[in-house]
């Protein structure tokens, strides 16, 4: 009698954990398509090198800062603050690989817009000096950006402008 209500309760675990990870996040890999045609490449007939400096020119001419550059790879960021308490911040990736057959190189871009809120937290703090009675109190507040929202860039318009530049900056 006991295996039995043991059974009933291990059976009872499993299928509450899995209705309870049924609750959890949203799948979204159900609606990546994995297309040919994508805007997040070019292909261009320099070698790779020579257009991943190109990216770079690019990216520092509209203000970017960039954070990283190694081999064929660069990361690079702008900030932007649309109001007071709200900073957006573009993260751009940058990879230059050769094509195969020799003729020039690809560029893969991918961005990320992330979406940070200032939080502010309070506190209080006092002095009292030894023997006396005198206190002073005085406040604290400390800011925080926290991250609200973060994703993809998916406008094929923007990812245009960018390859529009950059093949601008290869034609100098």
């Amino acid at each position: 009698m006991n295996s039995l209500r043991r059974l009933f309760a291990q059976i009872a675990l499993v299928l509450s954990a899995a209705l309870l990870a049924a609750c959890g996040t949203p799948t979204v890999h159900q609606n990546e398509k994995f297309a040919q045609q994508s805007p997040y490449f070019r292909h261009y007939g320099q070698a790779e090198g020579v257009a991943c400096v190109a990216a770079r020119r690019a990216l520092l001419s509209q203000g970017y800062r960039i954070d990283m550059t190694m081999d064929l790879n660069l990361k690079a960021h702008k900030d932007f603050q649309p109001d007071t308490d709200v900073n957006v911040v573009i993260d751009f990736d940058v990879t230059c690989i050769a094509k195969p057959d020799g003729s020039g190189s690809t560029v893969y871009v991918n961005a990320e817009e992330s979406t940070y809120n200032l939080k502010k937290t309070s506190g209080a703090a006092s002095l009292s000096v030894p023997g006396g009675g005198i206190a002073m109190p005085w406040g604290k507040t400390t800011d925080h950006l926290i991250k609200v929202a973060g994703k993809t860039i998916v406008d094929e318009q923007f990812y245009k402008r960018f390859f529009d530049l950059l093949a601008s900056q290869l034609g100098k």
